[in-house]
């Protein structure tokens, strides 16, 4: 008898679970962050989308490298309830998803509630390709893995699996 195969769909359900045990209601801001945009995008939309199935309100927000102005343009306003991104007002009961990278840096990692680092690792045998250096130092002075509430290893997106980084 083989194990039950481990969907996107399965992880980003208890994802919403670990968040919500935090985090039962109100206004809660979710960051996806990675080194490819495009992974974190895609990522971040399967959890809007278990958001969203829940019956919550959802809203779903790109932004730029190290979010700049995510504070007062985006966060703030969220969760006050007032107009943010491209007009929006959040429901007293909502769940902003931000996609990007670079979201652990000290300057904007305390705007998420709950926080996912997603990582992907080259198929074994192929080398690992060489980083550029902002990527580089991202990860070695920032530390995401250390910093996020959630590591996933992302490396076939259909199978995402949870890591549990124990420091102990």
């Amino acid at each position: 008898m083989s194990a039950p195969e481990n969907t996107v769909h399965d992880l980003q359900r208890s994802l919403l679970g670990l968040m919500r045990q935090n985090n039962r209601a109100g206004r809660v801001v979710v960051a996806v962050d990675a080194l490819e945009v495009e992974a974190a995008g895609a990522f971040a939309d399967a959890f809007a989308a278990a958001v969203e199935h829940e019956g919550t309100a959802v809203f779903r927000v790109a932004v730029a490298d190290g979010a700049p102005h995510a504070r007062e343009r985006l966060i703030a306003p969220f969760r006050a309830g007032e107009a943010f991104g491209p007009g929006d007002i959040a429901p007293a009961d909502a769940v902003l998803v931000v996609s990007g990278r670079f979201l652990h840096t000290p300057e904007v990692r305390g705007l998420w509630n709950f926080s996912v680092w997603l990582e992907s690792n080259p198929p074994i045998g192929t080398p690992r390709p060489e980083l550029p250096d902002a990527e580089k130092h991202y990860l070695r002075t920032t530390r995401p893995k250390a910093a996020a509430s959630v590591i996933v290893e992302n490396s076939d997106p259909a199978h995402p699996v949870q890591v549990f980084g124990d420091f102990c």
